[in-house]
């Protein structure tokens, strides 16, 4: 359960992004990262089929750390900030809740934004739109 991958949505993308901001407009999400060390801004947003998204403090998910420290040292996520998640047990936990409404709409997937200060998780069976700030 809770398989970690990297996740590269464009070229060239830097490896540790920051928390700009999280929006959600009742529509959409917006979710606007950017790059420490150039200031370069990136906006990812999921105007599709979002099905749910939760945001944590990083240093409130000591488990989830302790985990990745364990199985997933691999993928220096200490040094990368997008993943995916496949058998993903937030995904499990919303098929549950939803009592299974959403099976057969399409594969979901789980995006995980792991910040130095949050974990921005989110459920959607959209992609979204990733967008490259001027």
């Amino acid at each position: 359960m809770n398989e970690w991958e990297k996740w590269i949505p464009v070229k060239s993308i830097p490896e540790r992004l920051h928390k700009e901001s999280l929006m959600d407009d009742g529509d959409s999400l917006r979710i606007i990262v950017s790059d420490a060390t150039e200031g370069q801004k990136y906006s990812f947003l999921f105007d599709g089929l979002l099905l749910s998204y939760r945001n944590s403090d990083e240093g409130s998910r000591l488990r989830m750390l302790e985990h990745l420290d364990r199985y997933y040292a691999h993928l220096e996520y200490g040094n990368w900030t997008l993943f995916k998640m496949k058998n993903s047990s937030y995904l499990e936990w919303f098929a549950q809740e939803s009592l299974e409404r959403y099976e057969g709409m399409g594969e979901v997937e789980h995006y995980v934004f792991l910040t130095s200060n949050d974990v921005i998780e989110v459920l959607s069976a959209d992609p979204p739109t990733v967008t490259k700030m001027v």
